[in-house]
């Protein structure tokens, strides 16, 4: 007989909310010796979606899973606010 799994209930949803960050991160040129001016990369724009599992004043960390029964998180990534341009929070429909 195959196990059935629980849904997980509202309230461990809401526990980490879905949000959409846009943020900007740093780049280097694939080869970083004697670079020409022309040659010198832009920032990257980064669009990111995850559970939000911290937040301080400074920035915001976003898990890509997160797993309810072993209480653990996976995929996370901590951004500064500096860096961000845009940020949605994302609605979860049933």
């Amino acid at each position: 007989m195959t196990k059935r799994r629980r849904r997980i209930p509202i309230e461990d949803e809401t526990k980490y909310p879905l949000e959409r960050i846009v943020w900007v991160d740093s780049c280097e040129p694939g080869v970083n010796a004697e670079v020409e001016l022309d040659g010198v990369p832009e920032v990257q724009t980064i669009v990111q979606v995850g559970h939000l599992v911290k937040e301080c004043e400074n920035a915001v960390s976003i898990a890509g899973a997160w797993k309810p029964e072993l209480r653990t998180l996976d995929y996370v990534i901590t951004i500064p606010k500096v860096a961000i341009v845009q940020r949605d929070r994302l609605s979860i429909k049933r």
